[in-house]
C-alpha cells in the first residue's frame, strides 16, 4: 500500500475555485480501481495550503490514476492557480496496527 501526501500551493484569491474543482474530481478518483483514500483538507494556518491525504494499493494504481483523463484535466485547469509546484511524498506500507486510545 502507498499513501501519498500531496501538497498544492494555491494562489489565496483562487482558493474556492480550486477547491470548487477538486469536489468534482473526488467522485471520479475515489471510484477508481485501487483508491482507498482520497481527501482534501485545507492547512487553517496557512491561506492557500491544501494537502490531499491518499492511499493507493500500489505504485502502479497511482500511476495509472495520475494519468487519467479527468486528473490530466484537472492538473491543466488548476495550472494558472498554483502559487508553486505540487510537492508529492510517497511512503510505502508493508503493515499496519490500529490503536485504540
Amino acid at each position: 500500500m502507498l499513501l501519498v501526501e500531496a501538497r498544492c500551493r494555491v494562489h489565496p484569491e483562487h482558493c474556492e475555485d480550486f477547491a470548487l474543482q477538486v469536489e468534482r474530481i473526488i467522485p471520479l478518483v475515489r471510484a477508481e480501481p485501487g483508491c482507498t483514500r482520497y481527501e482534501l483538507h485545507a492547512n487553517v494556518f496557512e491561506l492557500g495550503l491544501f494537502i490531499f491525504c491518499e492511499e493507493w494499493a500500489s505504485q502502479k494504481h497511482l500511476d495509472v490514476h495520475i494519468a487519467t483523463a479527468h486528473m490530466q484535466e484537472h492538473f491543466a485547469k488548476c495550472a494558472e492557480w498554483m502559487a508553486a509546484p505540487t510537492e508529492l511524498t510517497v511512503y510505502e506500507v508493508s503493515g499496519h496496527k490500529t490503536v485504540v486510545l
